[in-house]
């Protein structure tokens, strides 16, 4: 086993030698709790929101490209939208559209509850490249119990890689563990398998939240494995907003709808829905977005706008 390593803020690959299975172990604290605390969640939103956050930098931890995971869900219930968002580096960013009946819900209400059931939403995978290759967008149904019941059948059936998915929350943390059987592995690892994957299945959830160590968290559970773990990655919270960016969102909202915030309010504002940061333009720098010949590498990307124009 490795050297000590800590679970704050944190993603750490791990192996099991001998055995045809790779896994990662997030832990999301300061992360978790500033991307919530930038909009008031309702709190069955909040724990979704958690949970989906330590799932999307999970997935994107298996991933080998520069781009970004971005996870999905529109509905007609209380949520009608929700973005998670994490790209390459496992910095991370969320938000959602929710209606004021979201705030009845118990605390423990499913995905499909909160989407409005599973006949009128779905939720949403793409990988984003961003280096010009194609986009992957796979749509996962929300017949499951639990987001990590939903995401484990996603990749079983559609990636076929079989996966264990544990997550725990807590008001302001999220932490999870992924198992997954390595596409290298046969019939005789079958038994294997089943043995590793019950250890995380059987995991309990205080467990997971009170650990400190990675390293002693995976030898209590894995005892009677060798268990090789890597050197953690820092996880974080990172919007990327900016003003050129905004910029570009008022470009493509178009000259006319400028014009007649302009003539409303005498400035243009934007909120980023992500980390509710406000943007302010006055009525000469908005029409000067207008009058530039080159916009290249202003506009947002193909993910959700993230913006409200005011």
């Amino acid at each position: 086993m490795a050297d000590s390593r800590n679970l704050a803020d944190a993603l750490a690959r791990f192996m099991f030698e001998g055995a045809a299975v790779r896994g990662a172990l997030v832990s999301l604290d300061a992360c978790c709790r500033d991307i919530l605390a930038c909009h008031p969640y309702p709190p069955a939103l909040r724990r979704v929101l958690a949970e989906l956050l330590a799932a999307a930098a999970l997935l994107a931890s298996t991933l080998k490209f520069r781009g970004s995971l971005i996870v999905q869900l529109q509905g007609k219930g209380p949520v009608r939208m929700l973005v998670v968002e994490c790209d390459a580096t496992l910095a991370l960013r969320a938000t959602a559209q929710w209606k004021s009946e979201a705030a009845t819900l118990d605390a423990d209400a499913a995905l499909a509850t909160l989407a409005g059931g599973p006949a009128d939403s779905h939720l949403t995978i793409t990988l984003d490249p961003k280096d010009g290759g194609p986009r992957y967008q796979g749509i996962v149904g929300l017949e499951g119990a639990s987001i990590a019941a939903l995401i484990e059948h996603y990749l079983t059936s559609s990636e076929q890689i079989d996966s264990r998915l544990f997550l725990a929350t807590t008001a302001n943390r999220a932490r999870g563990v992924l198992l997954q059987r390595l596409p290298s592995a046969g019939p005789a690892d079958n038994a294997v398998w089943e043995r590793i994957a019950a250890n995380v299945s059987g995991l309990d959830a205080d467990d997971l939240l009170g650990a400190v160590d990675a390293a002693d968290l995976l030898s209590a559970r894995f005892s009677d494995r060798d268990v090789r773990l890597f050197e953690p990655q820092p996880v974080r919270f990172a919007c990327g907003c900016s003003e050129e960016r905004i910029a570009g969102a008022l470009r493509l909202l178009g000259r006319a709808e400028v014009e007649s915030i302009l003539a409303e309010q005498g400035m243009v504002g934007a909120t980023c829905e992500f980390c509710n940061r406000h943007y302010t333009f006055v009525a000469s720098d908005a029409r000067a977005l207008f009058e530039r010949e080159s916009v290249g590498g202003s506009t947002l990307p193909d993910s959700p706008p993230g913006m409200v124009a005011h």
